[in-house]
């Protein structure tokens, strides 16, 4: 085990009341050694000091930081589960939809064209039948992208079914005259991901509507490391249906209409997609064209590549051995929002800034994109000037889906090591450690997962959303997650001082990419002028 890996295990451990290491003189009586073990003992056990797997005790300043933040009600209590297997992300989302009685609120900034986005629909449509009030939103650009080719044909269908309603998230076509005023109002997406269903159960965080959030390792040509918050609770849901509402009901949203003339039956082929994923799920395999009368040639078709495009996910087979819920209890939670450019809620950045200033010992920050702001870069510096243990666990140019961060993050790596001495910066170097999670762990007290990335476009273009959990033992879970994520996983760039006395990179980018990959990013780290929107 690796000297970092050992001391994420031990929460980085203090031994004795001094930081220091109990030592034995070689001689030593039976008597005097046997009051020294029984001091180091009580060292050792004493209420004043943590054990394995955390940090400090109960942070106070943290606590009041949570306490702070403003919502509705007086009850902040939700059953609250952590969700980093890609399998149960989805069985989750399955489950929750299929449990549906009354209502279902979703938004996603992706719903893929592929089996995962077609089985969804699916689903809903189902739900909608029996008579459940659905409203579902999607990002207008990302409708109009390759992500979603041939989608927008069958949310138009899926929007003809009783009890449904269809959105696209800031229309640029209604949004045309921002261009000339402010230009990243028309670049504002919402990145939410979330599902509310009969206002009690709810989900965020990371991951979008398609194969690459829930395929397993090699089964995909891309599988994220993703993260989300399952919580169950009046309270909670309450505030993630107003979060969904300050989007829903922006005026320059499109309402998604039925064509009124339909030359390709959707449906069926939506339903399809349902009854193939439910079926293989459940762990009774693929759908045989013969069980299904009265077939048509081109659903036949589509069936079989249904079967082979399903097919392909061998880890998703177990949907009838899961439980929502495995004896999770209720933890303190809160809901925090921030609308795109928009509108005027910003919640998120001061409540991060809040929670890295009140921090005494270590911050985690899970994301898979780091261009920090001037606000985010100036409180981590604040924390590192406290001692206050900084580490990233991000994307490289090697494991990134978006090279354009990566190459911002070449222009500020050695000075934001510099400026934070105790910071670490550990990056994952291939696409088999590919980073979509979003997830900060403040002194093992406060954890925030959602759908918030430490860059520009998402403290000040996007709309995103949060959940912050104020529980010791739930942020040493989520804490030593990642560092499970870490271990043997990452490699690490570092600073040293060259012989002229200059603060020069030991290893970083060049160190481990490909000099293609190098040179991409040296021409993209010129652009200076895009960083605002990355």
């Amino acid at each position: 085990m690796t000297n970092a890996g050992f001391q994420a295990k031990l929460g980085w451990f203090r031994i004795s009341r001094l930081g220091g290491i109990v030592n034995f003189p070689r001689k030593q009586t039976l008597k005097a050694m046997f009051c020294s073990l029984l001091v180091a003992c009580l060292l050792a056990f004493s209420p004043v000091w943590v054990s394995a797997g955390e940090i400090v005790q109960t942070n106070a300043e943290l606590v009041q930081a949570f306490q702070n933040l403003k919502v509705v009600g007086d009850d902040i209590s939700a059953m609250v589960r952590f969700l980093w297997k890609n399998d149960e992300a989805w069985y989750t989302r399955w489950k929750m939809i299929e449990d549906a009685q009354k209502t279902i609120d979703c938004t996603y900034f992706i719903i893929d064209k592929d089996i995962f986005g077609q089985a969804y629909l699916g689903l809903l449509s189902k739900k909608a039948r029996q008579g459940v009030k659905i409203r579902l939103m999607v990002d207008w650009r990302i409708a109009h992208s390759s992500y979603m080719k041939g989608v927008i044909d069958k949310l138009q269908e899926f929007s003809g079914l009783p009890n449904v309603q269809v959105k696209l998230y800031n229309s640029v076509v209604k949004n045309l005259g921002s261009l000339f005023t402010d230009f990243r109002k028309l670049a504002a997406n919402n990145h939410d991901k979330i599902i509310i269903t009969d206002e009690m159960t709810g989900i965020i965080g990371g991951r979008n509507i398609g194969a690459d959030y829930y395929a397993g390792v090699g089964e995909n040509p891309i599988v994220y490391r993703d993260s989300d918050v399952l919580m169950r609770g009046s309270h909670a849901c309450k505030q993630l249906k107003e979060a969904f509402d300050e989007e829903w009901n922006y005026l320059k949203n499109t309402i998604v209409k039925p064509d009124k003339i339909n030359l390709d039956n959707q449906s069926a082929r939506l339903d399809l997609a349902y009854r193939v994923m439910s079926r293989y799920i459940g762990g009774r395999g693929l759908y045989n064209p013969k069980e299904i009368p009265n077939i048509s040639d081109k659903l036949r078709e589509a069936l079989n590549e249904m079967n082979a495009d399903v097919s392909k996910y061998k880890g998703i087979t177990a949907f009838s051995s899961f439980d929502l819920w495995r004896g999770e209890r209720a933890k303190p939670l809160k809901i925090i929002d921030k609308n795109a450019r928009t509108g005027a809620l910003n919640g998120i950045t001061p409540a991060l800034v809040k929670f890295i200033d009140a921090s005494k010992d270590e911050i985690l920050l899970q994301n898979p994109y780091v261009v920090l702001t001037e606000i985010a870069e100036a409180a981590l510096e604040r924390a590192s000037k406290r001692g206050v243990k900084i580490v990233f666990h991000s994307n490289s140019g090697g494991s990134t889906d978006s090279l354009l961060p990566q190459a911002f993050l070449m222009n500020d790596i050695t000075r934001l090591l510099q400026k934070m001495p105790t910071c670490r910066f550990l990056v994952a170097p291939t696409e088999k450690e590919r980073l979509h999670s979003k997830v900060f762990v403040f002194d093992r007290q406060i954890t925030v997962v959602g759908s918030y990335n430490m860059d520009p476009l998402s403290e000040q273009v996007n709309s995103e959303i949060v959940a912050a959990v104020n529980n010791k033992q739930f942020g040493t879970m989520v804490a030593l997650r990642i560092w499970k994520d870490i271990e043997g996983r990452v490699v690490e760039y570092k600073n040293k001082v060259d012989e002229r006395g200059n603060v020069v990179p030991a290893y970083g980018p060049e160190n481990h990419l490909s000099p293609e990959v190098v040179k991409k990013m040296n021409l993209m780290r010129k652009l200076g002028w895009i960083r605002p929107l990355i």
